[in-house]
């Protein structure tokens, strides 16, 4: 197979004209030797970690595709811990859905909120760029720069607030709080696709008063 891109956690396969293939690693991402899903390096690996995202991947595709919410997911791939996927064009930003103040929001905003407290299922972009931090971006400069039409930010935004409630529903179900999640959308033709993956590398999760590791939500909600 063709190797396309090479991520932190996910390696991207050519399948065919239409359809990519996406592996995962057991690699976890963090941030000055710290285990962070809002980590921006690779911080380690845990055993085990690139199935359980395939499976909570593979569950909360099929969760959002029946609630109407249109995906890339196809099917679980033939190579192990593999996904087969529908090609589409990324727009290069991560949409942030936030529930609760953490991680990179609390760093910017201490002086205004203190950790945990509740947010309106607010929605922050970022642009996927590492070599600059994945710098937050606003609406205006998304138009402006051309990465993003007003419609296209629109429906972003609503389905990625859409998203969270649905998984924030599953997720308390099993006592688990979601502290906040990162989608990413692409293109295909003329629809907006949820497309990467949904998995604990993309949210922070507590459990009482710990948030999860990477590869512990999938062991709690799919038993």
């Amino acid at each position: 197979m063709k190797k396309l891109l090479s991520g932190k956690t996910k390696d991207l396969f050519y399948w065919t004209e239409d359809r990519l293939l996406l592996c995962f690693k057991d690699s976890v991402t963090g941030s000055g030797g710290r285990l962070d899903p809002g980590g921006n390096e690779v911080a380690g690996r845990v055993a085990g970690k690139g199935a359980a995202s395939l499976k909570l991947s593979v569950h909360f595709f099929e969760l959002l595709e029946k609630a109407g919410i249109p995906t890339h997911y196809l099917e679980p791939g033939p190579a192990e811990n593999s996904l087969l996927v529908k090609k589409a064009r990324s727009f290069g930003l991560e949409v942030i859905c936030r529930e609760k103040a953490w991680g990179s929001f609390l760093r910017r905003y201490s002086r205004y909120i203190t950790a945990g407290e509740p947010l309106p299922s607010l929605v922050e972009f970022t642009l996927k760029d590492d070599e600059r931090g994945d710098p937050p971006i606003n609406e205006e400069a998304l138009v402006a720069l051309g990465i993003a039409l007003p419609a296209e930010i629109d429906y972003m935004k609503e389905a990625a607030r859409r998203a969270t409630a649905l998984l924030k529903e599953q997720l308390s179900q099993k006592e688990l709080e979601l502290l906040d999640i990162k989608y990413e959308f692409g293109e295909r033709g003329d629809r907006i696709l949820l497309i990467d993956e949904i998995s604990g590398d993309t949210m922070r999760v507590r459990h009482g008063d710990r948030v999860l590791l990477p590869d512990e939500p999938a062991a709690i909600i799919l038993g």
